[in-house]
């Protein structure tokens, strides 16, 4: 008889399992993505410029807020120069239909590369908190996309990993981008009109904005999921 028919088989260690190569594979991608917007550096003009004043215009503001809303780039400068090409209404759109899809894109590749570590490894305060964000759902995300310390781009891939429901995903990134798009785009569109006015209100609201969400950031760590002492045992 073979010996191997009744020798156990042996366990890879966990750092060379699939789970973790595609999770290291992920990690590495948003790494990389971030270093490269921060050398590319993607600016107002640059964007306006490459979106253009043609029939195709709206579709490659669409097409080009969702690539780089996948690599990272700032969303607040893509609502600002779609203001500034658009308008304001056309701006909010097209940028809100275009980060929505990036958004869509991120999580994808976030739950393909790491969903399955996460759910394998994922333990103690992290779980903790994985867990509380899951069971609020909608409203979790609401919150973590009005958060200035939430970098939006790479909380994509984060949530992608995480339990959280697509249509929750989707719905939270709707509702949670949409004040700051509105503002910024309002911004942009200012901007291109020379509307003094209406860039200091929008100034106003932008401001508003970033000290609402800094107040909501302290709050939320405050009462972030905290470990439960162990009773001693006598």
């Amino acid at each position: 008889m073979r010996s191997d028919l009744t020798t156990p088989t042996s366990h890879k260690p966990w750092w060379r399992t699939g789970a973790a190569m595609r999770f290291g594979l992920l990690a590495v991608i948003v790494v990389s993505l971030s270093v490269a917007i921060i050398i590319a550096h993607p600016t107002k003009g640059s964007l306006a410029h490459a979106v253009g004043h043609n029939q195709l215009a709206p579709f490659i503001a669409i097409g080009g807020s969702a690539v780089l809303t996948t690599a990272l780039a700032p969303r607040t400068l893509l609502a600002g120069v779609g203001g500034l090409v658009f308008g304001f209404a056309g701006g909010v759109l097209y940028v809100m239909l275009g980060i929505t899809l990036g958004a869509l894109i991120a999580h994808t590749v976030g739950r393909f590369l790491g969903r399955d570590f996460m759910a394998r490894h994922l333990s103690g305060r992290l779980l903790q908190m994985e867990q509380a964000v899951a069971k609020r759902g909608i409203l979790a995300i609401v919150i973590s996309r009005m958060i200035p310390l939430v970098p939006f781009g790479i909380a994509n891939y984060i949530f992608g990993t995480t339990s959280v429901r697509i249509g929750a995903f989707l719905a939270g990134t709707v509702v949670g981008a949409l004040p700051a798009t509105l503002a910024y785009s309002a911004l942009g569109s200012a901007t291109a009109r020379g509307d003094a006015v209406g860039m200091s209100i929008a100034g106003v609201i932008i401001a508003t904005l970033g000290i609402g969400g800094s107040v909501g950031s302290l709050l939320i760590w405050r009462r972030r999921p905290r470990k439960t002492a162990t009773p001693a045992t006598a």
